[in-house]
Parts: structure tokens; C-alpha cells; sequence
């Protein structure tokens, strides 16, 4: 067994590491028993025709981890006394009632897909350049006590305080918003501060007054919110949006518990929610007793000279839940976001939090509020900016050139372009998969589909199609509207009727 070993060089598995996986099995399942001595470094290396580097390495592994020690004169000899033992009989069979069964969540699809070969603009996804990698690096690999705390210690569920103390500064600048480090809660990105609102609201409301929470949402709206609301159980009330945002006016005068709203770049449609609309908002939820949820995943990229203020600036009674992230400043990957609460609901959040996950990633929590102290991350977000207006102006004007008949929604912020169009659904899809075939990929309505935007599509007969620009550069984007212009060139070419929607 000791000698009993065989290389794969051609696996891309390095030759020191199939070394000691080979003796770490034979030791640890008891097949190398302690007294046992390994060859020496010498017989190995050349029964094996390798380097005698390769097995020093791979032994010092076996010694560092306490299954061998070098006894001077000797050799290696294996110390590990403590093999896995094998059960010696099966648990006899009983007949009882199968386990509980699981109904599976329905999961975000048009926010996560496997990466194609395509040009794909995917909503939502910033510039692949867009972590600061210099800055990050700089950061990492200068050793600090702070750090190593960092690492080693739990701490506050809520999130840094440091980096809750950046968050209010820029909320005031970028946002008007004006909070405290307190009312803050760092967030694994949106997504888990949507679980964490819909666990706390759903079970308080089953708990404490024996109904079903009611939560209203747009429509359409953002999978991850409307899967989450409706796996935990909630009663969903939809209303629809147009140009202006949520129709507040068909909001249902009822008690309700959330209203969950994307007002300054809605999801996906991409209008923006009016002033006039955002006061009514206000005015509503005050009637019906509800929180309003206010998702501004991306609004820190507006196209505009003033744009409108944040919900959450303008709400005198408490009532908004403000929801940010730096998914499309840095990238998803980094799992970070954040709540802005309302005193009255603070505590819970908090708990909840604790509960769920005990806070976090500290590591790019500091990280991240060093880069916003020392203002690079303001410099960051500028050069951004001018990345993604210029691909958004390039993409507008090329959408307006391809399709006169249509309109653009979202052109005031964010990272993504809505083409509304009276073009026929199945004429859409024909291009579309006509344009796959080229290479390039986008979506409609009809991919994205989760269910709240069955509302939208009975008030409205026109097709919608998503452009999403964050992650494609300027070469990339003309040939999306190159490859666009000659597959609908071709498409009428053939005879095929667009079916234009009277």
C-alpha cells in the first residue's frame, strides 16, 4: 500500500498535492497504521521520476497536519493513531412515515444565468472593471492588527460602525437622506435585507394578529422580491406601473403591512416614479398603516441634471425602509447592502439579522469604508459615471434610430434601457432568436416573466424589450445594434409581417 501509488500528470492536479492526498486517505482510513514508515524522500522520488522537492513538499503538508513526523536517521513514520472506523453493521430498517417534504423557493432567474458566449445585455450587471482591484489589493496585503480582529472576532450583526458612519455621509450627499450610523443595517446585498423585511413582517403578522401579511407590490416587479413574498406566505396585491411609475391612485385602500417599490428606476420598466406620486405614496401608506420598502439599486447613476429626491428624504413620519447596495458601484460579488430602518422597527431587524447570519463580510466592510474616508470611492463612482452615460447615450440614440415607432423608459438613470413597442410579440421573439444566433442576446418581458407582470401585459398591449448596457463597452454595444439593424433588415427582407399593434 505504501509504495502502491501512481501520478496523473496530465490531470492539472499539482504532483505534490496527489502525494499527500494519497497517504492523507491511506492514513486517515486506516490503511497506513501509525508505526508505519513511508519511503524515503530519495526511493519516492525516483520510483515516481520527479523532483525530490515534489515529496518534501507533499510530507512537510503530512507533518504540519500531524499524521507523520521525520525521526532523524530514520525516516518518516506515520503518527496518526485515530482512522475513520467503519459502522460494523447497518441500522436495521423500520417502517414509519416519510420525512417532511420541501416545496422549493422560486429563485431571481433574469438575475442570475451561466455566462454564455454571447453578447448578453444582461440588466443590472455593472462593467466587469468595476472593483476597484488597485485599491483592493493596496488594502489586503498590508498586515494590520485591526485585520486580524477583523478576522478572528464576532462582531456587531448590525455591520461596521465605521462603515455605517461612510453610509451616512453619502446618503446625505448623494440622496438628501439624512439618518444616523444607528438606522443602519449592513446587508449580504438587497436581496437578503428583502428576506430579512418579509421573515420579520409575515411571521409578526401570523404571530400577533392571525393573519396573512399584505404586501403590494409594482407590476411588474423584481423576481427576488415577488418570489420572496409569496414563498413566505403573504397575501400580494399588484397594481400596475406606466410612464410615471406605481399608479398610486389604484393602490387598495387596506390595512397593509409592506408596499415594496423601485420609485427613482423602476424594475424593470425603468420609469420613474413622479413628485406629485411620491407625495401620494407617502400620504397612502400613512392611511393603510404601511412601511414602503424604497429599492434604489442603482439610482446613483442618473442622467439627469437634478433628479428627483429619494422617498426617504421626503418621508416626515418614519414610515420608509430604505434599501441601497453597492452591487453596481463595486459588483455583486461582494455581497453588500444595506437598510436605512425606522426607529420603531429597528430592534427587530436587528435581531433578525443576528439570527440569520450574525452579521457581514468584515473584511470588505473596512475595506469599503476606508475607500469611501479617504474619498477614492467618491473619484471611483465619478469615473463610472462616465463610462455608463456614455454607453447609455450610444444605446439610446441607436434603440430611437431601430425603432421610431417605440418608446425609451429609463433613459434618466440606471443601467438599463426599456424599449417600448407596438412590434408584435412573436415578431420580437423571431428577432430576438434571430439575433442569438448572431451572437448577441437580449430580453423581453417574456424571459423575466415570475408573474406580477400579468397585470401589466392585461392593461397593456404593447412588447417590451430590456437593454441592459453596465457590463458591455462601447465596440460591444454598436455590435449589438449593428447585429439588431441587419437581422430586422432581413427579417423584412423575407416578407415577415412586424404585425404592428393598432
Amino acid at each position: 500500500m505504501i509504495w502502491d501509488i501512481e501520478l496523473d500528470k496530465t490531470c492539472g492536479m499539482p504532483l505534490q498535492s496527489q502525494i499527500f492526498q494519497y497517504y492523507y486517505q491511506a492514513i486517515t482510513l486506516g490503511e497506513c497504521v501509525a508505526g508505519d514508515m513511508l519511503p524515503s524522500i530519495r526511493m519516492l522520488a525516483g520510483k515516481l521520476q520527479i523532483a525530490r522537492i515534489t515529496v518534501v513538499l507533499a510530507y512537510e503538508k503530512l507533518i504540519s497536519g500531524g499524521y507523520i513526523k521525520s525521526r532523524p536517521g530514520i525516516g518518516y513514520q506515520v503518527i496518526f493513531d485515530r482512522p475513520i472506523e467503519m459502522a460494523l453493521q447497518e441500522i436495521p430498517y423500520s417502517i414509519g412515515p416519510e420525512p417532511t417534504g420541501l416545496i422549493a423557493a422560486e429563485v431571481p432567474g433574469d438575475l442570475y444565468n451561466q455566462p454564455t458566449a454571447e453578447l448578453y445585455c444582461r440588466m443590472s450587471i455593472p462593467d466587469p472593471n468595476a472593483f476597484p482591484w488597485s485599491s483592493w489589493r493596496k488594502w489586503n496585503n498590508a498586515p494590520s492588527y485591526l485585520k486580524e480582529q477583523l478576522a478572528t472576532r464576532y462582531h456587531s450583526p448590525q455591520g461596521l460602525l465605521s462603515l455605517r458612519q461612510e453610509i451616512v455621509r453619502y446618503l446625505h450627499l448623494s440622496r438628501a437622506i439624512n439618518t444616523q450610523p444607528e438606522n443602519i443595517i449592513i446587508t449580504n446585498g438587497t436581496q437578503e435585507g428583502l428576506s430579512l423585511l418579509t421573515q420579520l413582517f409575515v411571521l409578526n403578522q401570523a404571530r400577533i394578529n392571525l393573519s396573512r401579511c399584505h404586501i403590494v407590490t409594482e407590476s411588474p416587479c423584481y423576481s427576488g422580491a415577488w418570489h420572496s413574498f409569496n414563498y413566505y406566505g403573504a397575501q400580494v396585491t399588484a397594481v400596475d406601473v406606466d410612464e410615471q411609475g406605481i399608479c398610486v391612485s389604484r393602490m387598495p385602500e387596506c390595512s397593509t403591512q409592506l408596499c415594496y417599490v423601485t420609485p427613482s428606476h423602476q424594475y424593470p420598466l425603468g420609469s420613474k416614479l413622479s413628485l406629485s406620486r411620491r407625495k401620494k405614496l407617502l400620504l397612502w401608506a400613512q392611511r393603510v398603516g404601511a412601511y414602503i420598502i424604497e429599492d434604489d439599486y442603482d439610482a446613483v447613476f442618473s442622467w439627469e441634471e437634478k433628479p428627483l429626491p429619494a422617498l426617504k428624504s421626503m418621508d416626515s413620519c418614519d414610515r420608509v425602509i430604505y434599501a441601497g447596495t453597492f452591487s453596481k458601484t463595486l459588483g455583486p460579488g461582494i455581497r453588500l447592502g444595506y437598510l436605512v430602518c425606522p426607529d420603531s422597527i429597528l430592534e427587530s431587524v436587528q435581531s433578525m439579522k443576528a439570527l440569520n447570519n450574525s452579521g457581514s463580510n468584515w473584511l470588505f466592510q473596512q475595506f469599503l469604508a476606508e475607500f469611501m474616508h479617504n474619498q477614492v470611492f467618491y473619484t471611483h463612482l465619478s469615473k463610472l459615471s462616465c463610462v455608463y452615460e456614455e454607453r447609455q447615450r450610444l444605446l439610446h440614440e441607436g434603440l430611437l434610430r431601430l425603432f421610431p415607432e417605440g418608446k425609451i423608459w429609463g433613459h434618466a438613470a440606471g443601467l438599463h434601457l426599456t424599449l417600448i413597442t407596438p412590434l408584435s410579440v412573436e415578431f420580437i421573439q423571431t428577432l430576438r432568436q434571430r439575433c442569438l444566433r448572431a451572437g448577441v442576446r437580449f430580453d423581453t418581458l417574456n424571459e423575466m416573466a415570475n408573474g406580477s407582470e400579468c397585470l401589466w401585459q392585461q392593461m397593456n398591449n404593447q412588447s417590451v424589450i430590456l437593454f441592459g448596457f453596465g457590463s458591455l463597452n462601447l465596440q460591444q454595444l454598436q455590435k449589438v445594434l449593428t447585429v439588431i439593424e441587419q437581422e430586422m433588415n432581413s427579417l423584412r427582407a423575407e416578407g415577415v409581417s412586424i404585425n404592428a399593434v393598432a
